[in-house]
């Protein structure tokens, strides 16, 4: 089974945010970069950044720099 395509020919991304946050959930460790979550979603890094940075915006995810230029993207359940 392939990915599907738009009328233009360009793939779609079939994630949505509840898929992203169960990534978080069946973590280990809730504590995730947008390569690991891309990676588990099999999407591209952008599409998997898109929806980590609005799940950040709407307080779903907590984002943290921890390098010149890494970011974790961290699951509170408790909304910590």
């Amino acid at each position: 089974m392939g990915r599907k395509r738009d009328e233009g020919g360009r793939y779609t991304e079939q994630i949505t945010l509840n898929s992203v946050l169960d990534v978080f959930k069946n973590a280990v460790v809730p504590v995730l970069t947008a390569t690991e979550v891309a990676e588990a979603l099999d999407c591209s890094r952008p599409s998997a950044y898109n929806k980590l940075e609005e799940l950040t915006e709407r307080g779903d995810l907590h984002k943290k720099t921890v390098g010149a230029a890494a970011v974790v993207y961290i699951y509170l359940p408790n909304g910590v």
